[in-house]
């Protein structure tokens, strides 16, 4: 019968403590399972499949569309938005302190109760005792707020780390999505080398028959068709590479065969140094993580100064006690504080360490300022002769067109050599290429410009 009751204690009170949890725990758990499980996993913890965005051999990808997909379903975003749930969990946990701390126990022990002087006995008696016990935070100095502080500082940082990440997944997929425009243009001039290389070697072949060209001209004639062919080749496994590289922008490990819709037509109005500074200092997420950590580093000095003092707080229990049932109820309620009088000098080293922590923090910051100030400054001259390039290369090709069309002409009237004509196709494409190089660095550096000053 006693062990009847003995049970019946344990159920009541376990059972109560254990309703109040599953109300407001059960929901988590079972979430917390499935994800162990790997259920319903979401893109960014798996691998993306191309049809999941609409990508497929028949889709023309634009760089607006390409940008809106990896900051959907980026793995690196992914990351960032779960480090900042985390965060937020974080704040949650540290205002908890202030929250009443609800405990309960029970338990049933068998012992034998032999003293000094009297025989010993095998007997045993049991006993039963259930409580449920409360604790609450009363006053600490300031060391949970200063945690809490801490806490809604590194929120800050979570969030501006996924605008940071954001930033950084944008820039990469603009870059690459750039660098395979690029690549695709300059292997059509490739293969438009080729073809003006193969309507020469067939005009050497028509004259040679008629004894207007030699043997030597056929054969260089060939040899530049080889180098065409060759040249061509490499523009199309650059291409490939440059694809490649895209789709890891994009978070697919596939190639879902899209065509790219190379739309390179955004104007950049420039400013100066100093305004573009301004703009960055108000808004770029890497300076707003590193002054979240500084708030952080600048609250670990309160929290480790209130260190230094007592915790108050409020105890109180009520609990059933007894060897035998009906067992014996009783309530306690102290005020408690604690206080550590000697540790060595630990707390007021641990002062000086978070101290250096916030300096270091500070310096950081000024660091980040100047390397910023200089990476502007970098992106706008880049940005500056990039457009320079840019009109000027249009004048190159135009020259080089018009001075292989006067060269063809004169060949074919036998007052050019194969030499001459050669030179002239080199020069034209290789003005051609460096006129698709400079409007994609344009762009690039336009991409550059912003990333520096922060903008997404």
């Amino acid at each position: 019968m006693k062990l009847f009751f003995s049970i019946r204690l344990l159920c009541v009170v376990f059972f109560s403590a254990g309703s109040l949890s599953c109300i407001t725990g059960c929901a988590t758990v079972r979430q917390a399972r499935n994800v162990q499980k790997g259920e319903g996993a979401l893109p960014g913890e798996r691998l993306l499949h191309p049809a999941e965005v609409g990508l497929s051999s028949n889709t023309t990808l634009t760089l607006a569309r390409a940008l809106q997909i990896p900051l959907a379903y980026h793995p690196q975003i992914f990351q960032a938005e779960q480090n900042l749930i985390a965060a937020t969990a974080r704040v949650y946990q540290a205002r908890a302190a202030y929250w009443p701390q609800i405990s309960s126990s029970a338990g049933e022990n068998r012992a034998t109760a032999n003293t000094q002087g009297q025989p010993g006995s095998s007997s045993a008696q049991n006993a039963f005792n259930g409580s449920v016990g409360l604790d609450l935070l009363v006053y600490d100095f300031g060391k949970t707020p200063a945690v809490i502080r801490q806490a809604y500082a590194n929120l800050i940082a979570a969030t501006e780390t996924l605008r940071a990440t954001r930033s950084d997944v944008a820039f990469a997929t603009r870059t690459t999505f750039l660098n395979l425009g690029k690549a695709i243009e300059l292997e059509q001039v490739a293969i438009e080398s080729v073809r003006q290389n193969q309507i020469h070697l067939d005009q050497v072949k028509a004259f040679l028959e008629v004894g207007r060209r030699t043997r030597y001209d056929l054969t260089k004639s060939e040899v530049d068709l080889g180098n065409a062919k060759l040249d061509r080749i490499k523009a199309h496994n650059d291409a490939m590479t440059a694809r490649a590289s895209l789709n890891r922008s994009l978070g697919l490990a596939t190639d879902p065969d899209y065509q790219l819709l190379s739309d390179t037509a955004e104007v950049f109005t420039i400013c100066p140094a100093d305004q573009l500074m301004r703009r960055a200092l108000q808004s770029h997420p890497g300076l707003k993580i590193l002054q979240a950590k500084e708030r952080v580093a600048n609250a670990a000095v309160d929290e480790a100064i209130a260190a230094l003092y007592p915790d108050i707080g409020l105890q109180a229990s009520y609990g059933f006690t007894g060897s035998k049932f009906p067992l014996t109820w009783n309530w306690s309620a102290a005020l408690r504080g604690s206080l550590e009088l000697f540790t060595g000098q630990r707390q007021t080293w641990q002062i000086n360490e978070v101290v250096t922590q916030l300096r270091s923090a500070r310096a950081q910051t000024v660091e980040f300022e100047q390397t910023l100030y200089e990476e502007i400054q970098t992106a706008l001259s880049q940005f500056d002769s990039s457009q320079q390039r840019l009109t000027l290369t249009d004048l190159i090709v135009k020259q080089a067109a018009e001075s292989l069309e006067l060269i063809a002409e004169r060949f074919r009237l036998g007052a050019a050599s194969s030499v001459e004509v050669t030179d002239a196709q080199v020069a034209l494409t290789t003005a051609r290429g460096e006129q698709v190089k400079a409007k994609f660095d344009y762009q690039a550096a336009i991409a550059q410009l912003k990333h520096a000053c922060g903008e997404e």
